[in-house]
């Protein structure tokens, strides 16, 4: 298992290195200059040489290829930088808020799992009637409806009581009170849990054809006995398989419920950074989501022999 988790990371390093060299020449190229983010207001009123005197403080006037040089033997070892406006350490700064994104990333994700595992089961275990029918239609839905838009009809009609009911707050953080997390999950959540329903009703579906499966039925074991005690672990393969690489989502969808509901973590941040080309903000961040994509997606390739134990890696 250890040599496969260390050639699972050497394999990973090129595509990192291309992530981070695209994540690199997209901030450089963004538009704007960033040494107003640095000067604030005093960037109008300085002259021309006390503008480039900062711009050789920070390294912007090397060639792109020294700044990138630069950027890649800083982010091996560690080193993110530290913010232009904050004049924080971005390491920091992800260290405050990603344990806050972490926190509504896992409750989503438990949304997503309580809701698109049994209802994938239900729509495969009563296929093609109505209720296969209606349960892939929401998920349809829930696969088709933007976060944005989710979230806009959330706070409607659960968080005031003109159109809705007045159940949850509005927005923030309040302190980390669970209140103040349900709305932002259950947006964060659902889409996700589209996903996951329509996948686990294919997968189970195509176990059920299998021989071990007619088997266990040619023996007299009941339904809910086949699906789990037999099929449900190995259709649960495609699942975990979905939310490795859904974390991805996770963390692009949690910029636009962040940013929605003034929730402090790393997707509010980035936007906040964008907005003020902030750029060690914008690229450490993104390095960091990087970095977690990729180790969690080693840790699901575990996690199948955990599921079946006829998974073994050499």
């Amino acid at each position: 298992m250890f040599q496969y988790v260390l050639r699972r990371g050497l394999w990973a390093i090129p595509t990192l290195l291309g992530v981070f060299t695209i994540i690199f020449l997209l901030t450089y190229l963004m538009p704007g200059d960033p040494v107003r983010a640095v000067m604030g207001e005093q960037y109008k009123r300085a002259d021309p040489a006390t503008i480039q005197r900062v711009r050789d403080s920070l390294g912007l006037n090397d060639p792109w290829l020294v700044q990138y040089g630069r950027f890649l033997v800083k982010t091996v070892s560690g080193d993110l930088g530290k913010s232009f406006v904050l004049d924080e350490q971005v390491t920091g700064i992800i260290g405050y808020r990603f344990p806050r994104t972490l926190q509504l990333m896992s409750a989503a994700l438990l949304v997503a799992i309580l809701i698109g595992i049994p209802s994938g089961i239900l729509a495969a275990r009563f296929q093609y009637t109505w209720i296969d029918h209606t349960l892939m239609l929401v998920a349809l839905l829930g696969v088709a409806m933007p976060v944005f838009w989710q979230a806009v009809l959330a706070k409607i009609f659960l968080t005031q009581d003109t159109y809705g009911i007045a159940l949850f707050p509005v927005a923030g953080y309040g302190g980390g009170s669970p209140l103040y997390l349900v709305v932002p999950a259950l947006v964060l959540g659902t889409q996700l849990s589209a996903t996951i329903a329509r996948v686990m009703r294919s997968s189970l579906l195509e176990e059920r054809r299998k021989d071990y499966s007619r088997t266990a039925r040619s023996k007299g074991l009941g339904e809910p006995g086949v699906i789990f005690r037999h099929e449900l672990r190995n259709a649960m393969i495609p699942v975990v398989t979905i939310i490795g690489l859904d974390i991805g989502y996770l963390l692009g969808g949690s910029v636009v419920t962040e940013t929605v509901f003034n929730w402090p973590g790393l997707g509010r941040a980035v936007v906040t950074a964008i907005s003020r080309r902030d750029a060690p903000v914008i690229i450490g961040t993104l390095v960091f989501g990087a970095l977690l994509f990729v180790a969690v997606n080693i840790l699901v390739d575990i996690f199948y022999a955990v599921i079946n134990p006829q998974i073994r890696y050499a």
